[in-house]
């Protein structure tokens, strides 16, 4: 084992980790092979009580989250702390020298707002549309059939609907949100932010199931070894064999990528008469858009899919990436007028639904010293 991880581990069982050995401790236990390492270090050191009380993979897991979030909402309540204080000491400024105080620039403090409040929407094939409430539930209806029902944050279609043609519906998923569809076989599509699909109102019995994305997306299929599952996306296909995977394809993205998490994935571009690259559990297959060449490699998939439960991870990101990321999230605007960070890469776990833009800001304060200020509601990094 290497000294880093053994150090890390030590520092854990020790409860003196601090939150960035954490993070990183949080993505290598997922990983099968590591847990198993995990476990004979703490049999042969001698922690054999800890083992005892903790010896489920997902109970060990679900602790290092909780230390997690207790070190940050330390670091938030260390921040109250100290906004307290210069609360204070504007109140000594008022009493010393009222008049200098008045002729300053003042700050107002304020949460940082969307770029362009948004809702999620639906188009039909018909043109028409209809935004999506996120806390209410009610029927959809298209040319007067109910044709889905809506549920908090997913769409459900129904099954087994007559139809003649296929028609499509477009599920558009702005920055800042998040928000499911369960298609008419059954199979279930999770859709990150600035994500756009098209899909079949009802699939037809002996045709394929095709759909179109733009964005990203965790995919449940459901199995029809007659009624092959494609996806098309800028390029790419993908022939799906009733599987989980992740894919990634935005407009902006030099590649398309594929993170398989069970079954199997067939793909390739478009663009050629290559055949289809298959790809097996726990490897990622990236699709370059120019080249058209599939590069296949083992990953923890874990990080590539912890945004389904609210978790996203930032492992060795540059800072380009960083902001377009951390946009795409919140639906904020970032302009990066600090060109020494250009070389610099950052590592982050982000809970969405728990922490706002401003507590991920000041933790790559505190932890990589990155100075911000908000102009006119826009992030500008000094």
């Amino acid at each position: 084992m290497k000294d880093s991880i053994a150090k890390i581990l030590v520092n854990f069982l020790n409860n003196q980790s601090n939150i960035e050995e954490l993070e990183f401790l949080l993505d290598w236990i997922e990983d099968s092979n590591n847990y198993q390492t995990f476990q004979k270090y703490i049999s042969v050191h001698h922690f054999s009580n800890w083992a005892m009380n903790q010896s489920d993979q997902e109970k060990i897991i679900n602790e290092i989250k909780n230390k997690i979030k207790s070190q940050k909402q330390k670091k938030r309540v260390s921040s109250f702390r100290y906004l307290k204080l210069t609360k204070y000491a504007a109140i000594v400024l008022l009493s010393v020298g009222l008049g200098y105080y008045l002729n300053q620039p003042q700050i107002e403090l304020k949460p940082i707002e969307e770029v362009v409040p948004t809702k999620v929407t639906l188009e039909t094939s018909e043109g028409e549309q209809i935004i999506i409430e996120e806390s209410s539930n009610e029927l959809i209806e298209i040319e007067g059939k109910v044709t889905a029902k809506r549920k908090s944050k997913t769409i459900t279609y129904e099954k087994n609907l007559e139809v003649k043609e296929l028609k499509y519906n477009t599920l558009n998923v702005p920055y800042g949100k998040r928000f499911n569809v369960e298609l008419s076989d059954g199979s279930v599509v999770y859709l990150n932010s600035g994500t756009s699909i098209k899909f079949p109102v009802q699939f037809m019995e002996g045709k394929d199931r095709e759909i179109e994305i733009e964005g990203e997306a965790f995919f449940d299929v459901a199995h029809d070894e007659n009624n092959t599952f494609r996806v098309r996306s800028n390029g790419a296909i993908l022939e799906v064999y009733g599987t989980k995977f992740n894919f990634k394809n935005f407009p902006e993205d030099p590649f398309s990528e594929i993170i398989l998490t069970e079954g199997s994935v067939g793909v390739k571009s478009d663009l050629n008469d290559k055949e289809m690259v298959r790809i097996k559990p726990s490897f990622k297959a990236k699709l370059n858009k120019s080249g058209n060449d599939v590069e296949v490699t083992q990953v923890n998939t874990k990080l590539y899919t912890s945004w389904i439960d609210g978790r996203v991870v930032f492992r060795n990101e540059n800072i380009d990436n960083l902001i377009m990321k951390l946009e795409r999230l919140y639906n904020v605007s970032i302009t990066n007028n600090n060109q020494n960070l250009s070389n610099n890469f950052f590592n982050a776990t982000i809970y969405v639904e728990n922490e706002t833009i401003e507590d991920v800001l000041n933790y790559l304060k505190e932890v990589y010293s990155i100075d911000y200020q908000v102009v006119k509601n826009k992030i500008i990094i000094k």
